[in-house]
C-alpha cells in the first residue's frame, strides 16, 4: 500500500498530507483530525507531530 492510498478519504480519492507552506498544512490539518503542522525535510505536513493523524476510514 503505498502512502498516498493509505491517506485516502471517504471517497477513496487521496488526501493531501504534505504542504509547500506551514499555512497550508496547518489549513488542512483538521480534516485529518488534528491541528498545526511540523516539518519533513522541505515540506510540511499536517498535524503537531507525525502520528497524530485520525487515520479512520482511511483503509
Amino acid at each position: 500500500m503505498s502512502a498516498t492510498s493509505a491517506m485516502a478519504g471517504s471517497h477513496g480519492k487521496p488526501k493531501q498530507a504534505m504542504f509547500n507552506t506551514k499555512a497550508e498544512a496547518e489549513a488542512a490539518a483538521p480534516g485529518f483530525g488534528c491541528k498545526g503542522a511540523h516539518q519533513m525535510g522541505e515540506m510540511w505536513m499536517v498535524c503537531d507531530k507525525h502520528g497524530e493523524m485520525d487515520h479512520k476510514g482511511s483503509h
